[in-house]
């Protein structure tokens, strides 16, 4: 079996951990291959692992999202909600492997259509101003006007981006199951607009007031001009994400947000 490896060189520990990612593999009956930027080699693979933080993890999401191959996430320092496997557990994450001691999670995807052209993003949509000014935007769903938002900006994220920019922006936590999308807006004029959570099959539309930008996931940016619109539904593709038995998303969230150990 193979398995395709994304990474940042020069993070730290790759080194060492693609060496020990080498050894499990070798020990247990896999391949590696890593990325190289040849989507047409990831394509024969069995898994893909993301060797990093998050960011990898997004990374590695869009390039495979429609090839129906299963991801995991190494964590390799940081917060490490996606890549929530400890650079410790490598050995044991390819017995598990090996064993099918595994289950797995479909998570879905955000589609934005802009000017005739699609992006798609796991954690969120994030609409900013260009400099320092304020913006305006026109929020629609499902062909409804709900309010024109004047602030620093607005987040649309999936439940598994609910733990990302939206949370730190004072949105919900949702658990990755849960069928919702979250709009979240960015230090608002209005106190009164408060987070917004609505059906994942809802159509959600902004029409820009302004020069303003988007981008999906942090790693697709396009500026818009005043008058442009971004149409923004759930992909009709998931990504299957590899969980392994002993994982707890509650467990999760206590660790990774200082909960305490209740």
């Amino acid at each position: 079996m193979k398995i395709g490896v994304f990474y940042t060189p020069g993070k730290r520990y790759i080194k060492a951990v693609l060496k020990n990612l080498e050894k499990a593999a070798v020990e247990n009956g896999f391949s590696l291959i890593l990325y190289d930027g040849d989507k047409e080699k990831i394509k024969e693979c069995d898994f893909v692992i993301a060797a990093g933080g998050d960011g990898t993890f997004l990374w590695a999401g869009s390039i495979i999202y429609d090839f129906d191959i299963p991801l995991l996430g190494i964590n390799l320092g940081g917060l490490g909600f996606l890549t929530d496997i400890r650079k410790e557990e490598i050995k044991s994450v390819f017995k598990d492997l090996k064993s099918k001691n595994y289950t797995i999670q479909e998570r879905f995807f955000l589609k934005a259509n802009c000017r005739g052209e699609e992006s798609v993003a796991l954690n969120d949509v994030v609409f900013s101003s260009t400099d320092i000014r304020v913006i305006d935007l026109d929020i629609y769903i499902n062909d409804s006007f709900v309010t024109q938002l004047s602030g620093d900006g607005l987040i649309i994220a999936t439940p598994t981006g609910s733990t990302a920019y939206s949370l730190s922006s004072g949105g919900p936590i949702l658990k990755p199951d849960t069928e919702a999308i979250v709009i979240t807006p960015i230090s608002p004029h209005a106190l009164t607009f408060r987070p917004l959570v609505v059906d994942e099959e809802s159509r959600i539309l902004i029409k820009t007031k302004e020069k303003c930008r988007f981008v999906c996931d942090g790693q697709r940016l396009v500026t818009l001009n005043s008058g442009e619109e971004v149409s923004i539904t759930k992909n009709s593709n998931t990504l299957k994400v590899v969980k392994f038995e002993d994982w707890d998303y509650f467990d999760i969230l206590r660790k990774k947000l200082n909960w305490g150990n209740g």
